[in-house]
């Protein structure tokens, strides 16, 4: 949920020629790119995704011999960067190196930075006063009294922007200083006398650049007409597929948000009414409540509005099975879990957590409410209220249980599955995620074919089961998965082979959206159709 962006530069004033280098470049990845003038002797460099494809540095790299930095701030959860001279690999640094799962010590050594490659670059920077010993100090791990300072005040800003703060007053919000990654990212750059670091090619875009030096003056490769083209041509698609499905009955109707300019975007949660229809609200950051409206067919009739004082910070919420009650995940500094009565429209419980609650569902029998946030899931009893256990998880966010009640399904650092057994309240196992051939990926990217950043295993989005049970479906960063729950249950150490791999690729919002759309109009519909 923060910041996220990345950007590459060059230690040159030769433009046109780097220029040559990007348009070939778009060309063959079919990515998009902004590139500023030379500012302070760097020419900076956005491309599309957020920066976050790590095919495009060693590709400029193989073409520039100097000095070349590509910076990376990840949700604002760590702060990485690849440090390129003379065609070469120097140096690599991650704030978190083990942010997406254990790694050997000598990867994790790898990944601590070594500030004293960076002796020659300072030499050429001119009236340069950085020294080596402050960039170490910036690379250097927090102790554990300063991430508590941190966090106390990144919670404190968090509530500032909860209270509805303005423009002018978010402005004045010493983010940066707070919120670790950033605050390195952001220190890291002006050592080395780095501008307009801190964005990427979809924030310029969206016109997010009051900020940036000299924006004016930056160029879009390709050709912007031709961009235009290529977007209204996207959008003459969609439309397209939105009328087929409007006219096959598989899209009942349409909401948009009410996001007004200069707001911070609201963001659409959502959850099945068991008496039918659908319960959807938007959620985002201010002192407003949230409104929850209740959609029913006919679809093109005025919602009804639920009635609950809720917080704008809720982040996902369910209906319990027999549609008594709500629960709802709190975000955004405020994190804590709720349960409230929808036949006395009143809040009757509040579940504090660590961190954001990610997830939160009922059990079939509505006995229990489970609660997920970072790195703990919560069990509380429905019907006295009372906490029932807490277990321990390694980093994730979501969580899914079986129709039989029994299992409850989470991810561990994104590419593994913990199976948690709730009657015991115990892990029973974890399974690996597929692995990835870097190899054929590699090859793959030679061919002009790989645009996608790369991980080790694939990724898990969102995940639920089928009705009956026999089917878990896991929306993956590469396309959906539908595994047979028995081969999963029986596996070892990593997920069996799918029955259905769909190779779509769409982004982390787009899956998180379709997922939820299916799986609510699934339970809506309650019918379904297994692979033979």
């Amino acid at each position: 949920m923060g910041r996220f962006y990345g950007s590459i530069h060059i230690r040159s004033n030769e433009i046109e020629q780097f220029t040559e280098i990007v348009k070939k470049l778009a060309a063959q990845e079919k990515l998009k790119f902004l590139i500023s003038p030379c500012i302070n002797g760097w020419i900076s460099l956005y491309p599309s995704e957020k920066g976050q494809n790590p095919t495009v540095a060693p590709a400029i790299a193989q073409q520039f011999p100097g000095h070349l930095l590509n910076l990376i701030l990840y949700h604002d959860d760590f702060f990485y960067y690849e440090y390129y001279r003379g065609h070469q690999l120097i140096d690599t640094y991650s704030s978190v190196p083990e942010f997406f799962g254990a790694i050997s010590r000598e990867e994790k050594l790898r990944l601590t930075g070594k500030p004293e490659v960076f002796a020659d670059l300072l030499s050429e920077l001119p009236n340069n006063q950085t020294t080596i010993e402050q960039i170490a100090e910036v690379l250097a791990a927090s102790s554990p009294e300063k991430l508590e300072e941190l966090s106390r005040k990144s919670l404190e800003i968090l509530q500032q922007l909860e209270a509805g703060a303005n423009p002018a007053e978010l402005s004045k919000l010493p983010y940066d200083e707070v919120f670790i990654a950033a605050s390195q990212f952001s220190c890291f750059a002006q050592l080395l006398n780095i501008s307009n670091a801190a964005t990427c090619y979809e924030y310029l875009q969206d016109e997010e650049d009051e900020e940036i030096e000299r924006r004016e003056e930056f160029v879009h490769i390709p050709d912007p007409s031709i961009e235009l083209a290529h977007k209204q041509r996207e959008k003459a698609r969609i439309d397209e597929a939105f009328t087929k499905l409007n006219r096959a009955g598989i899209l009942l109707f349409t909401v948009s948000s009410s996001t007004q300019s200069g707001q911070f975007p609201h963001i659409p949660i959502s959850a099945p009414s068991q008496t039918g229809g659908f319960f959807i609200g938007w959620c985002g950051l201010g002192n407003q409540l949230l409104e929850i409206k209740h959609y029913t067919a006919p679809w093109n009739n005025e919602p009804a509005n639920l009635e609950l004082a809720l917080e704008q910070n809720a982040y996902v919420m369910q209906v319990s099975p027999s549609g008594k009650f709500l629960a709802v995940g709190h975000a955004s500094g405020s994190w804590q879990g709720t349960l409230y009565d929808l036949e006395q429209k009143q809040l009757i419980k509040t579940i504090s957590h660590v961190r954001a609650t990610s997830g939160i569902q009922f059990t079939p029998d509505e006995e229990m409410l489970i609660s997920r946030s970072e790195d703990e899931i919560i069990l509380t009893s429905v019907k006295t209220l009372q906490q029932i256990a807490v277990i321990k998880v390694r980093q994730g966010t979501k969580i899914a249980i079986h129709p039989n009640g029994r299992y409850l399904l989470a991810d561990e650092g994104k590419s593994q599955l913990a199976i948690i057994d709730l009657n015991t309240q115990k892990v029973v196992k974890v399974l690996a995620t597929a692995t990835l051939d870097r190899t054929a990926w590699m090859a793959s990217v030679q061919r002009g074919e790989g645009v996608t950043s790369f991980s080790d295993n694939e990724m898990i989005f969102k995940m639920d089961f089928s009705p009956d049970g026999r089917w878990l479906l896991c929306a993956m960063d590469k396309g959906v998965r539908i595994f047979e729950w028995n081969e999963v249950f029986s596996s070892k150490n990593k997920l069996p082979l799918p029955i259905v791999a769909s190779p779509s690729r769409v982004s982390a919002s787009q899956t998180l959206l379709t997922s939820e759309l299916a799986r609510s109009a699934i339970k809506l519909e309650t019918k379904w159709h297994y692979p033979s």
